[in-house]
Protein backbone atom coordinates (compact mmCIF):
# COMPACT_ATOMS: atom_id res chain seq x y z
CA UNK A 1 0.00 0.00 0.00
CA UNK A 2 1.25 3.48 -0.90
CA UNK A 3 0.90 6.57 1.28
CA UNK A 4 0.49 10.21 0.40
CA UNK A 5 -0.46 13.40 2.18
CA UNK A 6 -3.47 15.56 1.34
CA UNK A 7 -2.06 18.99 2.14
CA UNK A 8 -4.02 21.58 4.08
CA UNK A 9 -5.78 24.02 1.78
CA UNK A 10 -7.84 26.13 4.19
CA UNK A 11 -6.71 29.10 6.16
CA UNK A 12 -7.95 32.30 7.74
CA UNK A 13 -5.87 35.38 8.61
CA UNK A 14 -5.89 34.41 12.29
CA UNK A 15 -5.05 30.72 11.77
CA UNK A 16 -1.27 31.16 11.70
CA UNK A 17 -1.04 29.12 8.50
CA UNK A 18 0.92 30.47 5.55
CA UNK A 19 0.78 28.87 2.14
CA UNK A 20 4.58 28.77 2.15
CA UNK A 21 4.33 26.33 5.09
CA UNK A 22 3.54 23.78 2.39
CA UNK A 23 7.13 23.96 1.13
CA UNK A 24 8.49 22.73 4.47
CA UNK A 25 5.77 20.09 4.67
CA UNK A 26 6.40 18.78 1.15
CA UNK A 27 10.13 18.50 1.80
CA UNK A 28 9.42 16.66 5.07
CA UNK A 29 6.91 14.34 3.39
CA UNK A 30 9.55 13.37 0.84
CA UNK A 31 12.26 13.00 3.50
CA UNK A 32 10.10 10.69 5.62
CA UNK A 33 9.40 8.38 2.68
CA UNK A 34 5.83 9.16 1.66
CA UNK A 35 4.88 8.43 -1.93
CA UNK A 36 2.90 11.53 -2.84
CA UNK A 37 1.35 14.90 -2.03
CA UNK A 38 -2.04 16.16 -3.17
CA UNK A 39 -4.15 19.32 -3.14
CA UNK A 40 -7.87 19.80 -3.63
CA UNK A 41 -9.86 22.62 -5.18
CA UNK A 42 -12.21 25.15 -3.59
CA UNK A 43 -13.74 28.46 -4.63
CA UNK A 44 -15.73 31.26 -2.97
CA UNK A 45 -14.78 30.35 0.60
CA UNK A 46 -14.36 32.92 3.34
CA UNK A 47 -11.88 30.53 4.93
CA UNK A 48 -9.55 30.87 1.96
CA UNK A 49 -8.00 28.09 -0.10
CA UNK A 50 -4.75 27.03 -1.73
CA UNK A 51 -5.09 27.07 -5.53
CA UNK A 52 -3.81 23.63 -6.61
CA UNK A 53 -2.20 24.18 -10.03
CA UNK A 54 0.07 27.01 -8.93
CA UNK A 55 0.91 25.32 -5.62
CA UNK A 56 1.73 21.95 -7.20
CA UNK A 57 4.03 23.65 -9.72
CA UNK A 58 5.91 25.24 -6.84
CA UNK A 59 6.08 21.95 -4.92
CA UNK A 60 7.34 20.18 -8.06
CA UNK A 61 10.39 22.47 -8.01
CA UNK A 62 11.16 21.59 -4.38
CA UNK A 63 10.81 17.81 -4.53
CA UNK A 64 12.33 14.98 -6.54
CA UNK A 65 10.36 11.80 -5.91
CA UNK A 66 6.83 12.66 -4.70
CA UNK A 67 3.84 11.92 -6.89
CA UNK A 68 1.90 15.18 -7.30
CA UNK A 69 -1.88 14.99 -7.52
CA UNK A 70 -5.00 17.07 -7.74
CA UNK A 71 -7.58 15.49 -5.47
CA UNK A 72 -9.83 16.54 -6.87
CA UNK A 73 -10.24 19.32 -9.42
CA UNK A 74 -13.49 20.30 -11.12
CA UNK A 75 -12.37 20.24 -14.78
CA UNK A 76 -15.63 21.54 -16.23
CA UNK A 77 -14.89 24.95 -14.68
CA UNK A 78 -11.94 25.43 -17.07
CA UNK A 79 -11.19 25.73 -20.75
CA UNK A 80 -9.87 22.20 -21.46
CA UNK A 81 -7.07 23.41 -23.73
CA UNK A 82 -5.69 25.74 -21.09
CA UNK A 83 -6.05 23.22 -18.24
CA UNK A 84 -4.41 20.48 -20.31
CA UNK A 85 -1.41 22.74 -20.89
CA UNK A 86 -1.06 23.61 -17.20
CA UNK A 87 -1.26 20.01 -15.98
CA UNK A 88 1.12 18.79 -18.69
CA UNK A 89 3.65 21.46 -17.73
CA UNK A 90 3.62 20.37 -14.07
CA UNK A 91 4.20 16.82 -15.31
CA UNK A 92 7.21 18.01 -17.31
CA UNK A 93 8.58 20.15 -14.48
CA UNK A 94 8.38 17.14 -12.16
CA UNK A 95 9.83 14.60 -14.62
CA UNK A 96 6.54 12.72 -15.01
CA UNK A 97 5.22 12.77 -11.43
CA UNK A 98 1.83 14.40 -12.06
CA UNK A 99 -1.53 12.68 -11.46
CA UNK A 100 -4.85 14.30 -12.33
CA UNK A 101 -7.69 13.67 -9.90
CA UNK A 102 -11.13 15.01 -10.84
CA UNK A 103 -14.70 15.12 -9.51
CA UNK A 104 -18.01 16.76 -10.36
CA UNK A 105 -18.32 18.70 -7.09
CA UNK A 106 -21.34 19.23 -4.88
CA UNK A 107 -21.41 22.87 -3.80
CA UNK A 108 -23.51 25.19 -5.96
CA UNK A 109 -21.81 28.28 -4.54
CA UNK A 110 -18.46 27.35 -6.09
CA UNK A 111 -19.67 25.89 -9.38
CA UNK A 112 -22.33 28.23 -10.78
CA UNK A 113 -20.14 31.39 -10.70
CA UNK A 114 -18.12 29.74 -13.47
CA UNK A 115 -21.20 29.55 -15.68
CA UNK A 116 -21.86 25.83 -15.09
CA UNK A 117 -25.41 25.09 -13.88
CA UNK A 118 -25.56 22.36 -11.26
CA UNK A 119 -27.80 20.24 -13.46
CA UNK A 120 -25.19 20.36 -16.24
CA UNK A 121 -22.09 19.64 -14.20
CA UNK A 122 -22.07 15.87 -14.80
CA UNK A 123 -22.33 16.09 -18.60
CA UNK A 124 -19.84 18.98 -18.69
CA UNK A 125 -17.47 16.96 -16.50
CA UNK A 126 -17.60 13.97 -18.87
CA UNK A 127 -16.99 16.11 -21.94
CA UNK A 128 -14.16 18.05 -20.29
CA UNK A 129 -12.41 14.88 -19.15
CA UNK A 130 -12.77 13.35 -22.61
CA UNK A 131 -11.13 16.38 -24.24
CA UNK A 132 -8.37 16.58 -21.62
CA UNK A 133 -7.37 12.96 -22.10
CA UNK A 134 -7.26 13.39 -25.86
CA UNK A 135 -5.12 16.52 -25.58
CA UNK A 136 -2.66 14.74 -23.28
CA UNK A 137 -2.33 11.73 -25.59
CA UNK A 138 -3.00 12.76 -29.21
CA UNK A 139 -1.00 14.82 -31.71
CA UNK A 140 -4.09 16.68 -32.94
CA UNK A 141 -7.59 17.04 -31.54
CA UNK A 142 -10.79 18.13 -33.25
CA UNK A 143 -13.90 18.15 -31.11
CA UNK A 144 -17.42 19.48 -31.56
CA UNK A 145 -19.29 19.06 -28.32
CA UNK A 146 -22.09 20.57 -26.29
CA UNK A 147 -19.76 22.75 -24.22
CA UNK A 148 -16.50 23.08 -26.18
CA UNK A 149 -15.43 22.93 -29.81
CA UNK A 150 -11.90 22.71 -31.18
CA UNK A 151 -10.52 22.23 -34.68
CA UNK A 152 -7.05 20.74 -35.06
CA UNK A 153 -5.60 21.83 -31.71
CA UNK A 154 -2.81 20.29 -29.64
CA UNK A 155 -0.67 20.97 -26.62
CA UNK A 156 3.10 20.98 -26.61
CA UNK A 157 4.74 19.53 -24.70
CA UNK A 158 2.40 16.73 -23.80
CA UNK A 159 2.90 14.77 -20.55
CA UNK A 160 6.08 12.73 -20.38
CA UNK A 161 4.13 9.45 -20.23
CA UNK A 162 0.43 8.60 -20.06
CA UNK A 163 -0.95 10.78 -17.27
CA UNK A 164 -2.82 8.81 -14.56
CA UNK A 165 -6.42 10.04 -14.18
CA UNK A 166 -8.23 9.42 -10.88
CA UNK A 167 -11.93 10.13 -10.53
CA UNK A 168 -13.69 10.76 -7.25
CA UNK A 169 -17.24 9.84 -6.36
CA UNK A 170 -19.43 8.33 -3.69
CA UNK A 171 -22.53 7.04 -5.50
CA UNK A 172 -22.49 3.80 -7.51
CA UNK A 173 -22.89 5.66 -10.82
CA UNK A 174 -19.87 7.85 -10.01
CA UNK A 175 -17.80 4.79 -9.11
CA UNK A 176 -18.74 3.14 -12.43
CA UNK A 177 -17.73 6.38 -14.18
CA UNK A 178 -14.33 6.14 -12.50
CA UNK A 179 -13.90 2.55 -13.67
CA UNK A 180 -14.81 3.43 -17.25
CA UNK A 181 -13.04 6.77 -17.66
CA UNK A 182 -10.03 6.71 -15.33
CA UNK A 183 -7.05 4.81 -13.97
CA UNK A 184 -8.19 5.02 -10.37
CA UNK A 185 -11.11 5.78 -8.10
CA UNK A 186 -10.84 8.27 -5.24
CA UNK A 187 -12.94 7.08 -2.31
CA UNK A 188 -14.55 9.82 -0.26
CA UNK A 189 -13.19 10.70 3.16
CA UNK A 190 -16.79 10.40 4.34
CA UNK A 191 -17.02 6.69 3.45
CA UNK A 192 -17.33 4.31 6.40
CA UNK A 193 -15.70 0.88 6.37
CA UNK A 194 -19.07 -0.62 5.48
CA UNK A 195 -19.45 1.90 2.64
CA UNK A 196 -15.99 1.05 1.34
CA UNK A 197 -16.65 -2.67 1.25
CA UNK A 198 -19.67 -2.06 -0.98
CA UNK A 199 -18.01 0.65 -3.07
CA UNK A 200 -14.84 -1.31 -3.80
CA UNK A 201 -17.06 -4.19 -4.88
CA UNK A 202 -18.90 -1.87 -7.28
CA UNK A 203 -15.58 -0.59 -8.63
CA UNK A 204 -14.09 -4.04 -9.17
CA UNK A 205 -17.30 -5.37 -10.76
CA UNK A 206 -17.34 -2.35 -13.08
CA UNK A 207 -13.73 -2.88 -14.12
CA UNK A 208 -14.55 -6.49 -14.98
CA UNK A 209 -17.62 -5.34 -16.92
CA UNK A 210 -15.49 -2.94 -18.98
CA UNK A 211 -12.74 -5.51 -19.58
CA UNK A 212 -10.19 -3.68 -17.44
CA UNK A 213 -7.56 -5.39 -15.28
CA UNK A 214 -7.89 -4.59 -11.58
CA UNK A 215 -4.09 -4.42 -11.30
CA UNK A 216 -4.06 -1.43 -13.65
CA UNK A 217 -6.47 0.61 -11.50
CA UNK A 218 -5.98 1.96 -8.00
CA UNK A 219 -8.41 2.50 -5.16
CA UNK A 220 -7.27 5.75 -3.53
CA UNK A 221 -8.69 6.48 -0.08
CA UNK A 222 -8.61 9.78 1.78
CA UNK A 223 -8.44 9.74 5.58
CA UNK A 224 -7.81 12.26 8.35
CA UNK A 225 -4.86 11.23 10.50
CA UNK A 226 -2.89 12.06 13.61
CA UNK A 227 -0.22 10.01 15.38
CA UNK A 228 0.23 10.45 19.14
CA UNK A 229 1.21 8.31 22.10
CA UNK A 230 -2.32 6.92 22.41
CA UNK A 231 -5.82 7.47 21.08
CA UNK A 232 -6.56 9.77 24.02
CA UNK A 233 -3.38 11.77 23.47
CA UNK A 234 -3.96 12.10 19.73
CA UNK A 235 -7.58 13.10 20.22
CA UNK A 236 -6.73 15.72 22.85
CA UNK A 237 -4.14 17.29 20.56
CA UNK A 238 -6.11 17.35 17.34
CA UNK A 239 -9.83 17.41 18.17
CA UNK A 240 -10.37 21.21 18.27
CA UNK A 241 -8.84 21.69 14.81
CA UNK A 242 -10.40 18.58 13.32
CA UNK A 243 -13.93 19.34 14.50
CA UNK A 244 -13.73 22.94 13.30
CA UNK A 245 -13.07 21.67 9.80
CA UNK A 246 -16.03 19.29 9.95
CA UNK A 247 -18.21 22.13 11.21
CA UNK A 248 -17.22 24.05 8.07
CA UNK A 249 -18.09 21.04 5.93
CA UNK A 250 -21.49 20.71 7.58
CA UNK A 251 -22.18 24.41 7.03
CA UNK A 252 -21.12 24.25 3.37
CA UNK A 253 -23.53 21.35 2.88
CA UNK A 254 -26.37 23.72 3.67
CA UNK A 255 -27.56 26.42 1.30
CA UNK A 256 -24.83 29.00 0.96
CA UNK A 257 -27.08 31.76 2.30
CA UNK A 258 -27.41 29.94 5.63
CA UNK A 259 -24.75 31.27 7.99
CA UNK A 260 -26.00 29.45 11.10
CA UNK A 261 -23.45 27.64 13.21
CA UNK A 262 -23.61 23.87 13.13
CA UNK A 263 -22.30 21.27 15.53
CA UNK A 264 -20.62 17.94 14.80
CA UNK A 265 -20.01 14.98 17.08
CA UNK A 266 -16.57 13.36 17.30
CA UNK A 267 -17.96 9.89 18.12
CA UNK A 268 -20.03 9.91 14.93
CA UNK A 269 -16.93 10.66 12.86
CA UNK A 270 -14.14 8.69 14.54
CA UNK A 271 -14.53 5.58 12.36
CA UNK A 272 -13.30 7.70 9.45
CA UNK A 273 -10.05 8.73 11.17
CA UNK A 274 -6.65 7.04 11.35
CA UNK A 275 -5.73 8.22 14.82
CA UNK A 276 -3.86 7.05 17.89
CA UNK A 277 -0.51 5.47 18.65
CA UNK A 278 1.59 4.06 15.80
CA UNK A 279 0.24 0.58 16.59
CA UNK A 280 -3.34 1.89 16.61
CA UNK A 281 -2.80 3.48 13.19
CA UNK A 282 -1.23 0.32 11.78
CA UNK A 283 -4.20 -1.74 12.95
CA UNK A 284 -6.68 0.67 11.38
CA UNK A 285 -4.74 0.78 8.10
CA UNK A 286 -4.57 -3.03 7.90
CA UNK A 287 -8.35 -3.03 7.70
CA UNK A 288 -8.26 -0.80 4.62
CA UNK A 289 -5.49 -2.89 3.09
CA UNK A 290 -7.64 -6.00 3.50
CA UNK A 291 -10.56 -4.27 1.76
CA UNK A 292 -8.41 -3.67 -1.32
CA UNK A 293 -7.25 -0.07 -0.88
CA UNK A 294 -4.08 0.57 -2.91
CA UNK A 295 -3.19 4.09 -1.82
CA UNK A 296 -4.14 6.19 1.21
CA UNK A 297 -3.82 9.97 1.23
CA UNK A 298 -3.78 11.31 4.76
CA UNK A 299 -4.79 14.78 5.83
CA UNK A 300 -2.53 15.59 8.78
CA UNK A 301 -3.12 19.32 9.20
CA UNK A 302 -6.41 21.06 9.93
CA UNK A 303 -7.25 24.77 10.07
CA UNK A 304 -5.48 26.47 12.95
CA UNK A 305 -3.18 23.52 13.65
CA UNK A 306 0.43 24.67 14.27
CA UNK A 307 3.17 23.78 11.82
CA UNK A 308 5.37 22.05 14.40
CA UNK A 309 2.50 19.75 15.41
CA UNK A 310 1.94 18.89 11.75
CA UNK A 311 5.60 18.14 11.09
CA UNK A 312 5.70 15.97 14.21
CA UNK A 313 2.84 13.72 13.12
CA UNK A 314 4.28 13.46 9.60
CA UNK A 315 7.58 12.28 11.05
CA UNK A 316 5.96 9.76 13.37
CA UNK A 317 3.79 8.34 10.59
CA UNK A 318 6.74 8.10 8.21
CA UNK A 319 9.12 6.51 10.70
CA UNK A 320 6.82 4.47 12.95
CA UNK A 321 3.79 3.52 10.84
CA UNK A 322 4.79 3.22 7.19
CA UNK A 323 7.63 0.71 7.78
CA UNK A 324 4.98 -1.86 8.74
CA UNK A 325 3.70 -1.73 5.14
CA UNK A 326 7.04 -1.83 3.32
Amino acid sequence: MKFGVFLNQYYTPESGFSVTDLYEQAEAIERFGFDGAALGERHVHEEGFVEPITALAAIAARTETLDLSTMAMLPMLYDPLHLAEQVAMIDRLSDGRMHFGAAIGYREREIEPFGVPMDDRSSAFIESLHVLKRLWNEESVSHDGEYWSFDDVFISPRPETELPVWIGGHADIAIKRAAYRGNGWIASASSTTEDLEHQIGVYEDSLEEFGEARSDHDVVLMRDCFVGDSVADARETIEPYLLQMYEWYARWGQTYMDENEVEVDYEELEEKFVLGSPDDCIEQLREYEALGVDQIYLRCQFPGQPQDVTLGTLERFGTEVMPAFR
